[in-house]
């Protein structure tokens, strides 16, 4: 074992007794593993040692200190976080863990996407480093179809709100941005037979900016809901005026080429991935 490796392991000695039951596993955290059993030596006795879950958490905690020391934390909320040991965990890849998390979750109940009373411990984590990477609001990147993979309520959520997210599956629920028009509109559908359509006008504005070392980073749009509507089987389209609000907003925690993670006024996140991304995903 070379001396980078014991010092690491000795530096996460203390924190032993954190670690989650499980590993956070993606492509890139698994090459890293392999890499890291080889370098403990033939003789190394993985029984005696506390067996492979034990050194694969480790090897991930090794790599995810490596990732944070190269990164700026002056935006990254540690207590937020959950403590400095959940972000040791996933900052070896970050998004990789969200996929790993999101795909977990959709398998386990049925591609519903609300997770407000199952929430992952590690997810704060997550969105902090994500949220670190200076990746907000962009309109060439936000442009086109997205598919809603995740939902977590708030306590001031509306009560519509909820209802919607518990009844959300991952596939057939969009949020597609038409940025030539400054809209974007939301299809929400109850199976076969319902559907719950919205548009919302939208504006970009210089609020809650975050300064990622010397760059500007946009997070926030204003939103106003400027029409609504619900469909049930062979039912006329019912206008649902009650809905249309003004003064809302969305704050981009997150936005590449495959994932877009929001947070609106009322506390309420969303995550959505392009469709074909999650079919990857889901493969």
């Amino acid at each position: 074992m070379n001396a980078s490796i014991t010092l690491v392991l000795a530096l996460l000695a203390p924190f032993a007794n954190s670690f989650s039951s499980i590993a956070v596993r993606t492509p890139i955290t698994q090459a890293n593993f392999q890499e890291y059993r080889r370098e403990q030596g033939s003789d190394f006795d993985v029984v005696a040692y506390g067996g492979w879950l034990k050194l694969e958490q480790e090897a991930n905690m090794a790599m995810g200190q490596n990732k944070l020391n190269l990164m700026d934390l002056s935006n990254v909320n540690i207590d937020k976080a959950g403590g400095w040991t959940c972000l040791q965990q996933v900052a070896a890849d970050p998004k990789g863990a969200l996929v790993g998390i999101i795909v977990e979750s959709l398998k386990r109940n049925g591609s519903n996407t609300d997770i407000t009373k199952t929430a992952p411990v590690l997810l704060p984590a997550i969105l902090e480093l994500l949220s670190a990477e200076g990746k907000g609001f962009d309109s060439e990147l936000v442009d086109g179809e997205w598919t809603s993979v995740l939902n977590q309520s708030s306590e001031t959520s509306r009560r519509f709100r909820k209802a919607v997210a518990k009844k959300e599956r991952a596939g057939q629920s969009f949020s597609n941005f038409d940025v030539p028009s400054l809209k974007f509109h939301d299809n929400v559908k109850f199976g076969r037979r319902s559907e719950l359509r919205s548009a919302v006008k939208y504006n970009p504005v210089g609020k809650a900016f975050t300064k990622i070392g010397k760059s500007i980073v946009l997070r926030r749009i204003m939103c106003d809901i400027v029409g609504a509507s619900l469909k049930v089987w062979r039912f006329p389209r019912l206008p649902l005026p009650f809905l249309r609000r003004k003064g809302g907003y969305l704050d981009f925690i997150y936005l590449d080429n495959d994932i877009r993670i929001t947070r609106c006024n009322r506390g309420g996140l969303s995550v959505h991935f392009r469709p074909e991304f999650l079919e990857r995903a889901m493969a």
